[in-house]
């Protein structure tokens, strides 16, 4: 288990900073570190109004969402990871977590609790604390630092070791952990790379993800599969609609079905924003509308679903410097028409 001293730098933020949302200024007074029995590490803070409100800024996967306590919970029992509520809200993740660690003004709870996180349709986001005997409701959205007027710290923010030192024998990375490049206006650092497979009609297809960092964006993926990239986000999962695992809808625009399966964690290395283990698996279901794929990540827990853009590789040679990059095989799901595949730079 991580150290306390070491997840003091497990943030982009710090005790005393000051921000100001809809012209109410405040300060984070406080900072719960948490660590979920998934594997999952994040931070809850206390954000202090001037006017004397209080909200909570969660912090984790590098993204940001501010909640104000609201009534209304289900029972723990009765939720069900990838079911919608009455509200309208999807059930995202649920399970067990423990406050590991704590700096500044906090208040009161069990060092251990149960929680579940929800989705809404509209963007918003929902966590349910089960810790003090009933259940305290928090409603909010995904904000960015810039939008809260706080700037992230000097010190470069930590995650979590990635569960291998070096890729396996013959494998070859296209970028290095400690690479940085530009993509969509911001430049990201790589931070971890990770090797995963699927296993689809008894044939096994490999691909890297690579992790990326930015302090004031969060986090972000670039993925290569037979030579094609794909610049990967988090969406919210209840803005998906899915029909019969035949289409997928996500802002008013149908996305055609792919392929399913089990995807497996093969090796990693550098850092990763969740604890992970090699041969962890995950089921997987794809879809595609040039040029975006939608990506949806299930256990029996946690449902994630991600959103990639085709990327063509001489975009992702000229972010990060680099002079060669494998070429595309075929052509993927969601390839545009008018992406040409670039020959290997020379």
């Amino acid at each position: 288990m991580t150290a306390a001293s070491e997840l003091a730098e497990h943030t982009v933020l710090e005790v005393g900073a000051r921000g100001k949302m809809g012209g109410a200024p405040f300060v984070l007074s406080g900072r719960t570190c948490v660590r979920s029995s998934g594997g999952g590490v994040w931070n809850e803070w206390l954000a202090t109004f001037d006017d004397g409100r209080r909200a909570y800024l969660a912090e984790a996967m590098g993204a940001f969402a501010l909640f104000h306590p609201r009534p209304l919970a289900p029972a723990f029992d009765a939720l069900v990871v990838g079911a919608p509520l009455e509200t309208g809200f999807v059930v995202v993740e649920r399970g067990e977590a423990r406050r590991v660690a704590s700096w500044g003004e906090v208040e009161e709870a069990p060092k251990a609790y149960r929680y579940a996180d929800l989705s809404g349709p509209n963007g918003e986001v929902a966590t349910i604390d089960y810790g003090r005997g009933g259940a305290d409701v928090f409603v909010g959205r995904r904000v960015r630092l810039a939008e809260l007027g706080l700037l992230p710290r000097a010190e470069p923010r930590r995650f979590l070791p990635a569960p291998g030192g070096a890729a396996p024998r013959g494998t070859e990375t296209w970028l290095a952990v400690g690479d940085t490049g530009e993509l969509d206006k911001t430049r990201f650092r790589v931070i971890g790379i990770a090797g995963r497979s699927i296993r689809i009609d008894s044939e096994r297809y490999t691909w890297q993800e690579y992790v990326l960092f930015a302090p004031a964006e969060g986090l972000r993926w670039l993925v290569v599969s037979d030579g094609h990239w794909n610049l990967v986000e988090t969406i919210e999962p209840g803005r998906i609609a899915e029909i019969a695992e035949e289409r997928a809808s996500y802002e008013g625009e149908t996305h055609r079905f792919v392929s399913s399966g089990r995807a497996r964690l093969d090796w990693a290395i550098g850092e990763l924003p969740w604890e992970a283990a090699v041969g962890d698996t995950v089921s997987v279901r794809d879809y595609a509308r040039a040029p975006y794929a939608l990506s949806c990540e299930a256990s029996e827990d946690e449902i994630t679903w991600t959103r990639g853009t085709y990327t063509p590789p001489d975009v992702v040679a000229r972010a990060f410097g680099k002079r060669v990059l494998p070429k595309p095989a075929g052509r993927a799901p969601n390839q545009p028409r008018t992406v040409t595949q670039p020959q290997k730079r020379r």
